[in-house]
């Protein structure tokens, strides 16, 4: 049996283990984040002891956080209109 949910970005249903519901949970918890977070969560941050902790941009490459900024704002917009 698949668990199933709607998926705003997706705009159907998707499985709860579908990339598609992975990348919206990540999204969504991204949009929930402060300012201050969300620029550490894209570009790293210095820690304490001095170190530098990598980004999404570091790691997965700018594409790929230019493609959840993306979708950040257009959840935000379609969460709105839902509002509406």
């Amino acid at each position: 049996m698949t668990n199933t949910v709607h998926s705003h970005l997706a705009g159907c249903e998707v499985s709860t283990w579908s990339e598609e519901w992975r990348h919206e949970c990540e999204v969504a918890a991204v949009l929930a984040m402060s300012p201050t977070q969300r620029k550490s969560f894209f570009d790293g941050a210095t820690n304490e002891e001095g170190r530098k902790e990598r980004g999404v941009v570091d790691i997965r490459g700018a594409a790929s956080a230019e493609k959840i900024k993306q979708d950040m704002f257009r959840l935000e917009e379609l969460r709105r209109a839902a509002k509406r």
